[in-house]
């Protein structure tokens, strides 16, 4: 299927118009037109109905999304993967959480090119359902995810466990900061912690509030290895009797595309993880 059609396809479903997805795509609206026509016809059924109000998805034109949003992704891996860097024969793809790039993931690309010197390494920072869709539509080989979904064909394996440890400044132990650490920590927390539900202060990436608490002072919820050396610092410390949630990393890959290459790079990743290594993040310089 011409790959121009299912971008059309997807304006639309975006924007909610032919006219705007025409302008989008810097096309007329005449074309935009005839792309679907010849879509709906390759499929044999009708993807959108109009009106004055514009256009809305049918229910096939609703499953077809997925589809088309696959189709396209695919195509542009291809295109970022191809060709491959002069003087390399394969490729690594690997992905992981943004709150994971330091130290884990810079740690796992780094070993990965001193040990398998041969392979290019692409590494993807994404949100979880972002890059396990990538690993189910093979344009990654492996991701590492706090809150994986199981799907047919996946295979979820844990790969670290940790706890999300309430600390505070020394100096300053106020104000409280929340960090949203996903659904299910936020479940945990509101249930057992109503009173701190809503902060006045609150940051979406691990990394950066605990940037701000050691700059500022405060108190929040990280992971322990992550705070473990501001702790033997003495810059902070644990607040006790709070609750503590359990919050394990877990490896996302293909078991249809495993290879001896990835489970090779896997092998490089846990002994990564086994090594007693400074996760503390800090931006120092």
């Amino acid at each position: 299927m011409d790959l121009d059609l299912a971008r059309t396809f997807l304006e639309i479903a975006r924007t909610g118009s032919f006219n705007a997805a025409a302008e989008r795509l810097h096309i007329t609206q005449t074309a935009v037109t005839a792309r679907i026509q010849s879509l709906e016809a390759q499929l044999k059924c009708r993807l959108f109905v109009r009106n004055r109000a514009g256009a809305r998805l049918t229910a096939d034109g609703q499953v077809f999304v997925g589809h088309a949003t696959q189709l396209v992704q695919t195509w542009e891996a291809a295109r970022r993967d191809l060709p491959l860097p002069e003087g390399f024969r394969n490729l690594l793809n690997i992905g992981g959480e943004t709150s994971l790039s330091n130290p884990l993931m810079l740690n796992w690309v780094t070993r990965l090119r001193e040990a398998m010197p041969e392979y290019a390494v692409r590494a993807e920072m994404a949100d979880s359902r972002t890059l396990q869709r990538q690993v189910d539509q093979g344009v990654l080989e492996a991701a590492l995810v706090y809150q994986p979904e199981y799907g047919p064909g996946l295979q979820v394996e844990p790969l670290l466990e940790e706890k999300l440890i309430l600390v505070c400044a020394v100096d300053k132990p106020e104000p409280y900061i929340y960090i949203d650490w996903g659904e299910a920590f936020r479940r945990q927390h509101d249930t057992a912690l109503p009173d701190k539900a809503r902060a006045a202060l609150s940051f979406s990436l691990g990394p950066l509030a605990l940037q701000y608490l050691v700059q500022k002072g405060g108190a929040g919820y990280f992971r322990t290895r992550v705070v473990q050396h501001y702790l033997d610092s003495g810059v902070l410390r644990r607040v006790e009797r709070a609750p503590e949630f359990a919050y394990p990393t877990y490896l996302v890959y293909s078991r249809d595309r495993d290879t001896p290459a990835l489970q090779q790079a896997i092998q490089h990743l846990r002994d990564v993880v086994a090594e007693d290594s400074d996760w503390s993040q800090r931006w120092e310089g």
